[in-house]
């Protein structure tokens, strides 16, 4: 049975410092990268739907979490679960200097976790997955001259291999890594890589609820409306630069009302209405919904709701046109036991 340990001292140093200054200019993943993880998730509601299921189960029990320090174990111990690996850890980006400081571990001895208790860094995978801001994978650290400085505490630990990936918040910026290390080399499957990218959105999500302080019921504190905002993210996308074979989408969400035809969807309509521009051809028009969806569920998963109805998210090439005139649609059907995330299907 794995053993989780918080270490106290840089815990409660570093969450204090994210509450008494202010956070530098956050790394952030790039539009690229989280279009991508975007789309992953409607990938896995697809092809996977029980580990959607699982991922969303975990989502709903971190959000009821009421203390950090009983959060990271339960992190931890999903990760590793996940990856089917033997160690694990997860440090938190300092907002002081951007180092990496060593919070919560399982499978390590006091060597150890001196040694990697800060990192300032990228001659390691948890320091290059912080500083590329994207999931870093060393099938077998033997065979990396950049981790030379580290081999002696790497054997003395028993580790071969090691996947970093990075903790971000609902706006993509990155707040920790949580990594998770084998005794023998290999690789975790391409899908086990996917999913552990998706968990670590969640999980970032969650930290990032607890680093921003409690609610008044001790709870943390719930993030701005507007941090789902998805004229914020086409912005970004519209503002990425040149291009080649660039296509203008716009999207719409709404809710089918029967004989009373369709109405926009939520408390606030305007946050799923608006336009894209996509990098590539390949980016098509189902690529686009993919990415409403996501941050469609994200909103949910975040707010505890769910529709009574169906809800579609359209697409158009180019301008809104009719319903029948959408590149593609895309209908999610709510499910009625709470414990189950809805239906994604293509109409």
């Amino acid at each position: 049975m794995n053993h989780f340990q918080n270490l106290v001292g840089p815990l409660e140093q570093v969450t204090a410092s994210y509450r008494a200054v202010r956070p530098r200019s956050a790394r952030k993943v790039s539009v690229t990268q989280r279009a991508d993880q975007l789309a992953a998730w409607v990938a896995l509601s697809l092809d996977e739907p029980a580990a959607l299921k699982n991922l969303h189960d975990e989502a709903a029990e971190l959000r009821d979490v009421a203390r950090l320090s009983d959060a990271l174990p339960r992190i931890a111990e999903g990760a590793m679960t996940l990856i089917g690996a033997e160690f694990g850890n997860i440090q938190f980006l300092n907002p002081l200097d951007d180092s990496l400081v060593l919070v919560t571990q399982s499978g390590f001895k006091q060597e150890f976790l001196d040694h990697f208790a800060v990192v300032h860094d990228n001659r390691s995978v948890c320091g290059r997955a912080a500083r590329q801001c994207a999931q870093a994978v060393t099938p077998d650290v033997r065979e990396d001259p950049a981790f030379t400085p580290h081999q002696k505490t790497f054997r003395a630990a028993g580790v071969r291999a090691v996947q970093s990936t990075p903790l971000v918040d609902r706006a993509g910026r990155l707040v920790g890594v949580i990594s998770t290390h084998a005794s023998q080399p290999g690789r975790p499957s391409d899908q086990d890589l996917w999913t552990m990218q998706l968990y670590a959105q969640l999980a970032g999500e969650a930290v990032a609820r607890h680093l921003a302080g409690p609610r008044v019921d001790g709870h943390p504190a719930d993030l701005p409306h507007n941090s789902t905002d998805l004229y914020r993210r086409a912005a970004l996308l519209e503002g990425a630069g040149p291009r080649s074979g660039v296509t203008h989408w716009v999207y719409r969400v709404d809710e089918p009302c029967g004989s009373e035809g369709c109405r926009m969807y939520g408390v606030h309509p305007a946050q799923w209405r608006g336009r894209m521009t996509t990098d590539s051809p390949g980016q098509d028009a189902e690529y686009v919904a993919a990415l409403v969806v996501r941050e469609l569920m994200a909103d949910w998963d975040m707010r505890g709701l769910r529709s009574k109805r169906p809800v579609h998210v359209h697409v158009w090439r180019g301008w809104e046109g009719t319903l029948q005139s959408a590149a593609f649609t895309m209908e999610l059907q709510p499910d009625p036991r709470a414990d189950r995330p809805p239906a994604v299907d293509a109409l």
